[in-house]
């Protein structure tokens, strides 16, 4: 009975952790509000998901992203695909799902809230 006991443990923990393993990695980011339109109705967008759904791994990836405002509703969706120039240059740097998340933005013409941030506290610490 002990040895069944502890093959079914054994056997729950593989299927738990085998359920952890086909979880999406999402790169959310907040970003400064932008304005949407949808549905005849203006929404503030102030969050980006980015997902990776497509990489040939030479020349060509696309991204799926989702606008959100702040209750977390979807205010607009779509992909970017990112080739050329700017897809070799992504994808020879460190940290490829930061610098998609902050390429998608760009195409988008959308700013990170945090980086914003940033910036503007370092140049008031110059300033002082």
């Amino acid at each position: 009975m002990r040895y069944i006991l502890t093959l079914l443990i054994v056997a729950f923990g593989f299927f738990a952790s085998a359920q952890d393993s086909v979880a999406v990695k999402t790169n959310k980011k907040p970003i400064d509000k932008v304005k949407v339109w949808k549905d005849g109705k203006v929404y503030d967008a102030d969050d980006i998901d980015v997902v990776c759904v497509y990489n040939d791994l030479s020349s060509v990836a696309r991204f799926y992203y989702r606008l959100e405002d702040s209750t977390g509703a979807v205010v607009s969706a779509g992909n970017v695909e990112i080739k050329g120039d700017d897809y070799h240059k992504l994808s020879s740097l460190p940290n490829f799902n930061d610098r998609a998340v902050v390429l998608v933005m760009r195409y988008l013409n959308v700013s990170n809230r945090e980086r914003r941030a940033e910036i503007q506290a370092a140049k008031a610490a110059i300033t002082q």
